[in-house]
This record gives C-alpha cells, structure tokens and sequence, in this order.
C-alpha cells in the first residue's frame, strides 16, 4: 500500500486557509468583525465551477473523466518503493539466482508484489530471450506514462478552464454592472461581485489543478524511473552477472543523496562483493 503524501493535501488546505487569513485581514477592523461574505457569492461558483465542470465532460469522453478522481487520489500517495530499496531486493534475487539457478526465482515470484517486477522475473524464469524482454517492458513503461500523461493533461486543462470561467463570470458582472449606471449605489457593489468569480477560476487553478498536474508529473518521472531500474536489473540478473555488478548498475539511478545514505547503510552478513 502506498503511504499518504501529507504534503500536498497541507499544501492545499494551507493555501486556502492563507487565502481567507488575508481576505479577513483586509474587512475585519478593530470595531467590525468583518464582511468575508463579500468573498462569497453562489452564483459566482456555479459560473467557476459549473461552467468548467461542463467544459472537461465536452474535452473528455466520459469514461476518461470518470478516472479523474482515481487519478487525483495518487497526488496524495507516495510511491511505495525507494531506489534503495530496489537494491536490496536485486541483490538478494541475484545471489540466489547466481547460486541456484534462474528457475529458484519462481519461489521468489509469489511474495513479489509489485506487478511489473514480477512480470518480467518470469520472463526470465520463462526463458524468453533478453531482447524479447526488454521490448515488453518498455512497451509497459511507455503505456504507463500515456496513462500519467492523460491524468495530468485533464488537470491542467481544468486548470486552464477555471480562470477562463472566471472571466467569463466577471464579464457577466461588469455586464449587470453597466446596466445600472442610473444607480450609483449599485456600480461599487456591482463591480465587487464582478471580480469574485476571477478570484475563484485563480484559486481553483493555481491552488489544485495546476500545482496537481505538477506533482502528478514529477511522481510519473519518479515511476518511471523506478520501472527502469527494475529493468535493468532483470536484465542484469538474466545475463547472470555478479551481484556486485547487478549493484553498482542500480546505484546509477540513486540521486547523489540517496548513494550517500546508501553507502552508510549498515551492510549485512554478506557481502555483495563476494564471487557467489
């Protein structure tokens, strides 16, 4: 299971939260508790969020729409593995096949729980030629970051409809506005409630839909990454080479930080450097 991304649903309820702090900073005085209602208008919403809930159903089929929710669930998980991880469980897998042979993985293959992993390791076990495997499994990684793709296409189109909504609501109000001229009074209250709806295509845009899309991408970089490691360790383990090679292969992917914490780890009994 995939631990929570804490961060980005603060980073959300923080930005909103900041955003009323200053609203209320700007109407509240010492003798009066404020008018954050001027904040608030219903109509304004159903312009915002209506009208560019209706533009993404016309953009996007319905059963692609329907895996928004599904989608945005993920910017809120961290991906379950680290690259060190990944590490640890190469070397033990090619330990064993170096010792007992490419068909001990089998035993391995049910208590894997990650799907593309095991796949290719039966591949392996499987027999299938090196070059074989290695087409499937970028064929796996490049429909996964289609799939990625679409995800954060959808929430940067969100992102891009919610202003424009915005504008059109405040359009609508400057509209109205003009339409009273005869009445003064009406013009500043008019004019107030014209730009509610461009704050909210701004927040709604620049709070959750652009700063998801974002993270959606960097998170399908870090999969992708991960399935590649992954690869080339199959490979590796395939082509029956020391599990101190499989490792210093592997270690290329880690960040500068993660091959330093990866090196004060504290090592185990064995050694991967041992001829095995």
């Amino acid at each position: 299971m995939k631990r929570r991304d804490v961060l980005t649903a603060i980073g959300i309820v923080v930005g909103f939260l900041m955003m009323v702090w200053a609203m209320a900073m700007v109407t509240i005085t010492e003798y009066n508790v404020g008018q954050l209602k001027l904040f608030w208008d219903i109509s304004s919403i159903i312009i915002t969020v209506g009208g560019s809930l209706c533009a993404m159903l016309v953009n996007y089929p319905l059963h692609q729409f329907k895996k928004l929710m599904k989608i945005t669930i993920q910017a809120f998980k961290e991906n379950e593995k680290s690259g060190i991880d990944i590490i640890n469980q190469f070397i033990d897998l090619s330990r064993k096949a170096r010792r007992e042979g490419l068909l001990s993985l089998e035993d391995e293959i049910s208590g894997i729980n990650d799907d593309f992993l095991k796949k290719g390791l039966q591949m392996v076990v499987d027999g299938i030629e090196p070059e074989t495997i290695q087409d499937i499994m970028d064929l796996e990684i490049g429909e996964m970051e289609r799939r990625h793709g679409e995800g954060v296409d959808m929430l940067k189109a969100w992102g891009a409809y919610a202003p424009a909504f915005g504008m059109a609501g405040t359009l609508i109000g400057l509209i109205q506005m003009l339409g009273n001229l005869n009445e003064s009074g009406q013009i500043a209250s008019g004019m107030s409630k014209a730009l509610i709806t461009t704050l909210y295509g701004s927040l709604m845009a620049n709070i959750i839909f652009n700063p998801m899309a974002a993270n959606l991408a960097l998170k399908s970089q870090q999969e992708i990454a991960v399935r590649e490691m992954m690869l080339e360790g199959i490979l590796a383990i395939q082509s029956g080479v020391n599990p101190r090679i499989v490792e210093e292969k592997l270690i290329s992917y880690l960040s500068p930080e993660e091959r330093q914490k990866y090196a004060m780890r504290p090592l185990s009994g064995e050694g991967v450097s041992e001829n095995v």
